[in-house]
């Protein structure tokens, strides 16, 4: 790809720490006419996309589809070369094929980087299945709205506990430990919640532990979509807008308390 706009380089790395789980780990890229995607797990407990559509780019091609493993810490360096805050770096990033290294060329003013990732076979990810359950409650909430619940919850205990419902309280967060337990509801009708279409109750619990990431990702995302698919698991889906006011995605997969268990009693 010829060179990114310079805020599209900082937007990068944001999204690349957002899935950053653990130093070097590895993490699966595909490429294609659409864009990029760049998938990282924890076991069978969480999985974290980034999504980078082609027309975030100056300019983008790609003859046939490609996938790969690249160490995310590596890349992540490598993007934050000149400062996690520079603004005004162009980005340049190749890929000749299988075997070959990720070429990426930034410049900022005089200065000029040029480094090369190896890349790696790798196989496809877990498939999680989100999609072969059927959605049941899906709600849109501003970023900063649930970032200060998460924090505040996370206190108390664990787990984070989420129940959606057609009736009063619509959407409620909760957690407890040995120093008590913490509620927040959100009316339907609360000026946080962008969106609320929740026909069916729904209780569920995840462990604190695989939110982190996300907590951490909501500081640069403007709105969060949480969805709720049948059998418990969670997605939640945050829009983060650089400063030319470009939207993309970052995705997080996460299991029910209750299947992880059932998992390791097998």
């Amino acid at each position: 790809t010829p060179p990114a706009p310079p805020p599209l380089r900082k937007m990068i790395a944001e999204k690349v720490s957002a899935i950053l789980l653990k130093q070097d780990i590895q993490a699966h890229v595909v490429i294609d006419r659409k864009g990029c995607r760049i998938t990282t797990q924890k076991s069978t407990c969480l999985q974290c996309h980034v999504y980078l559509k082609a027309d975030i780019f100056s300019s983008f091609f790609c003859e046939s589809k490609q996938q790969f493993g690249i160490n995310l810490s590596l890349l992540l360096d490598c993007l934050n070369v000149f400062g996690n805050n520079s603004q005004d770096v162009s980005l340049q990033i190749r890929f000749a094929g299988e075997g070959r290294p990720l070429l990426l060329e930034m410049s900022d003013g005089d200065m000029v980087s040029s480094s090369g990732i190896s890349t790696a076979e790798s196989e496809d990810p877990i498939d999680f299945c989100f999609t072969d359950n059927p959605v049941v409650n899906k709600l849109i909430i501003q970023a900063t709205a649930l970032k200060e619940a998460l924090a505040e919850l996370a206190w108390w205990g664990d787990s984070l506990k989420i129940h959606m419902s057609p009736n009063s309280p619509h959407l409620r967060m909760s957690s407890k430990g040995p120093n008590g337990s913490c509620e927040i509801d959100f009316p339907s009708s609360c000026e946080v919640l962008d969106e609320f279409n929740c026909p069916e109750d729904t209780t569920d619990s995840f462990r604190f532990s695989l939110l982190d990431r996300v907590q951490k990702a909501l500081g640069c995302a403007i709105s969060a979509c949480l969805r709720v698919n049948q059998r418990g698991m969670l997605s939640i889906q945050l829009a983060i807008k650089d400063d030319s006011h470009i939207t993309t995605c970052v995705e997080f997969l996460v299991c029910p308390d209750a299947e992880q268990e059932e998992r390791k009693e097998e």
